[in-house]
């Protein structure tokens, strides 16, 4: 129901009506929804309006706008699924196919107090530890992921120059079989897009995304790599396990 006097904008409340509608059935995967005119008569809303809430929910992956034909719902069934249970994409030790990855920026960093403590490092006030930075983007079936992996310098001291070459992780693990990850601890949140993300995974800034940040464990038990990926919370699935089948 949109509330005219509500101090919610009108376009963000007609976006909601045609979520819970799509949600709900009303409107059905690859349906036409009505027009803007018929919109706009129905909910006694301006064409300005409802064009800003058809815009912004094309954005987002709710309807798809076909030239000539008219405004559809996205084709839910068909969504990217992101298999965690096969290994621990996109983790840069556990990706063997690099075709679909673009590496951003690979960087040696000095080591903080905070990332050593996520590596369990014994920080004492005159430790000093160094680790490689890979930013990279993957696409998945048209979906783009953004990750950051931060490698321990003293396991993988060529990482960042061999990242250039995008190589995969026999590449990075030759000669450091102890260090191959076995087991992987991760976590997940519901955040916004800000404007650095948005712009490399080609979303519209604020969008949700689902945050996977993940920690690779060797079979000495030492953490070999720690990975953010960002995800579109639009029209994905994300599947975990616990450990990874070897």
């Amino acid at each position: 129901m949109i509330n005219k006097y509500s101090s919610t904008p009108l376009y963000y409340q007609l976006k909601e009506e045609l979520i819970k509608a799509i949600i709900n059935g009303k409107y059905a995967p690859t349906e036409a929804i009505p027009s803007e005119n018929e919109l706009a008569d129905l909910y006694k809303l301006s064409r300005p309006t409802v064009r800003q809430a058809i815009g912004e929910l094309a954005k987002i992956g709710y309807l798809v706008k076909i030239k000539g034909k008219g405004t559809f719902v996205a084709d839910f069934i068909n969504k990217t699924t992101y298999d965690h249970t096969r290994g621990f994409i996109h983790c840069l030790l556990d990706t063997i196919n690099t075709s679909n990855r673009k590496i951003i920026e690979s960087t040696t960093i000095n080591g903080t107090l905070e990332l050593n403590r996520k590596f369990s490092t014994d920080f004492k006030s005159n430790y000093h530890e160094d680790y490689s930075k890979i930013t990279y983007i993957t696409e998945t079936n048209g979906n783009i992921s953004y990750s950051i992996s931060i490698l321990p310098l003293n396991y993988f001291p060529n990482a960042a120059e061999l990242m250039f070459k995008n190589v995969n992780s026999i590449d990075l693990l030759v000669g450091k079989y102890p260090l191959d990850p076995t087991n992987a601890k991760s976590s997940i949140k519901l955040v916004n897009a800000d404007s650095e993300i948005a712009n490399q995974m080609k979303v519209q800034e604020n969008a949700p995304l689902f945050k996977v940040e993940t920690f690779l464990f060797a079979r000495t038990g030492n953490i070999v790599e720690f990975n953010t990926t960002y995800y579109s919370a639009y029209n994905s699935i994300l599947e975990f396990n616990r450990t990874r089948r070897i």
